[in-house]
């Protein structure tokens, strides 16, 4: 795993006053309606460039439990992580969070860490997967909790071929006052089991795909949600830079890294960051 997991543990004790209680799944009464709890787990990543706000991708947060305090959960923020890359594979500058304001309901921008300080998957660092230990401070924001992440290899964990799903990006809607707005576009699974796929700025990645290409480039990173009985999944993370593949097998379709990547550099932080804090108070 990448080495800037280790400075997770240095600062593990620190963080402890970043734990949340992870809320629980929600379910959908109808096929085109999207659960409310997942519309706060969906954040912007932009930069401001001549002057404008330019957005580069979407992230979202995942909750993971801790072992050491029942009841409570780290917070994680994730996203592509070629969304921290310029076009010359350099980590991006300047890179900044939009989220809702819990107490004025106004959109606002929050300074997102460096990319070495990103947490790549510990079994396969070339997926395009990245995550950082993320709690900021009265925001209104809802994480997926673990439990919500479809993982493993085992085929009964994939979606059936023909399955709705949705993805979520962010945008800041609005003139004089800007407001922050979580945006639903819906499809279905037209490619379960994971392919090879060339993707830019991240090369040869595993992806399932969905119907409904053409994906705009700002939402590479966004959280893609499937039907799973009476409850909505997260089946994986959207590629919005498969939309130039030349593959005529995969034309007019949206790739869609597993789940299992991002359960997988979660899973791995959460459990550096319990073995930091044993023997920790817990905040009040």
């Amino acid at each position: 795993m990448r080495k800037a997991i280790l400075s997770i543990a240095a600062v593990a004790v620190a963080l402890a006053s970043t734990l949340a209680i992870a809320p629980g799944a929600s379910s959908a009464d109808t096929a085109d309606t999207v659960p409310s709890g997942t519309l706060r787990n969906v954040a912007g990543i932009v930069t401001h460039r001549d002057g404008r706000v330019v957005q580069v991708g979407t992230a979202f947060f995942v909750a993971v439990p801790s072992a050491v305090f029942p009841g409570r959960s780290f917070v994680y923020l994730v996203t592509a992580h070629h969304n921290l890359l310029d076009d010359g594979g350099n980590p991006r500058a300047g890179l900044m969070l939009t989220l809702e304001d819990a107490k004025s309901g106004a959109m606002r921008e929050d300074t997102l860490p460096l990319e070495n300080r990103w947490v790549l998957d510990p079994n396969e660092e070339k997926a395009d997967v990245a995550a950082v230990p993320f709690t900021p401070k009265d925001a209104s924001i809802a994480p997926i909790p673990l439990g919500s992440l479809l993982g493993g290899n085992d085929p009964l964990a994939r979606p059936e071929t023909g399955a709705q799903v949705y993805y979520l990006t962010a945008a800041t809607v609005g003139v004089n006052q800007h407001r922050f707005e979580a945006l639903a576009r819906f499809g279905h699974v037209s490619v379960a089991a994971p392919a090879d796929t060339e993707v830019i700025g991240a090369g040869l990645q595993q992806l399932c795909y969905l119907d409904g290409g053409g994906a705009p480039g700002f939402s590479s990173g966004a959280p893609v949600f499937v039907s799973a009985g009476l409850r909505f999944a997260l089946w994986g993370m959207l590629e919005a830079n498969t939309s130039l593949n030349t593959d005529p097998v995969f034309s007019g379709l949206a790739g869609v890294l597993p789940a299992r990547y991002v359960a997988d550099t979660v899973k791995a932080m959460g459990a550096v960051q319990d073995k930091a804090l044993r023997g920790a108070k817990l905040p009040e």
